[in-house]
């Protein structure tokens, strides 16, 4: 993957992309589909990482495993 681009592309299920395009027609909230995914990404990340600080702050000293994908550094 180049570096210099800002932007990556994610596939997802096509029965969750209908979904989110009925969503968007019945709601009229999102402007667009890549709109409505970023909000929600934007919004879990938010959660896990209150999610982490939470169990860091609880003190947890060793790695957190939560069974999720956690970044690969690619």
């Amino acid at each position: 993957m180049s570096n210099t681009s800002r932007y990556v592309t994610v596939s997802i299920p096509k029965a969750i992309a209908r979904k989110i395009d009925y969503l968007i027609e019945v709601l009229g909230y999102w402007p667009s589909r890549s709109a409505f995914v970023r909000e929600a990404c934007l919004e879990k990340i938010t959660g896990e990482e209150r999610r982490l600080r939470e169990l860091r702050s609880s003190g947890g000293d060793g790695p957190i495993r939560t069974g999720g994908g956690a970044p690969s550094g690619d």
